[in-house]
């Protein structure tokens, strides 16, 4: 009796990056992100509103000053699993060696500070060395922005 041995899928065409770039339904989570009528991407990552996408622009800029020994990784909008709950961190920064994490706080996180408190401790009880939040009420101008992403870096670097 011989046994049949399935032939390897086939493998990603030479025009793979440029045909799956721009396309809506490739992301860089590892599952069905949330369905926005419209979603940012750059760099083939996805972004809920333009405060994120201004926020993950500011994290791009000191990521191309650092050398490239002392880079940050930004993971925005990734699943986490935590003690029973799943959250999606608008950002993970990693710097050397620590995570954070970034939350970009609008009108529609008012009234939620309890529940953000619980959910920021149970981050922290996963490894996540603390949540910063950026009320976007507060960051409207490019400098603000700039500041808070400056001090957030130098908080992660310690």
């Amino acid at each position: 009796m011989s046994e049949q041995v399935p032939s390897p899928a086939p493998g990603p065409t030479s025009d793979h990056p440029e045909r799956t770039a721009n396309d809506p339904t490739i992301t860089n989570q590892a599952r069905a992100p949330r369905r926005e009528a419209r979603r940012l991407v750059e760099d083939r990552l996805h972004f809920t509103n333009e405060d994120e996408h201004r926020v993950y622009q500011a994290l791009k800029r000191w990521q191309a000053a650092l050398p490239d020994n002392e880079t940050i990784g930004i993971m925005p909008l990734g699943g986490m699993r935590v003690r029973g709950n799943t959250f999606e961190p608008d950002f993970l920064v990693t710097y050397r060696g620590r995570a954070a994490v970034i939350e970009v706080d609008g009108s529609h996180h008012k009234g939620r500070a309890a529940a953000d408190h619980s959910r920021d401790r149970l981050l922290v009880h996963a490894g996540v060395v603390f949540v910063e939040r950026l009320v976007v009420e507060d960051a409207t101008e490019p400098a603000e922005i700039a500041k808070f992403v400056s001090d957030f870096l130098a908080r992660l670097k310690r």
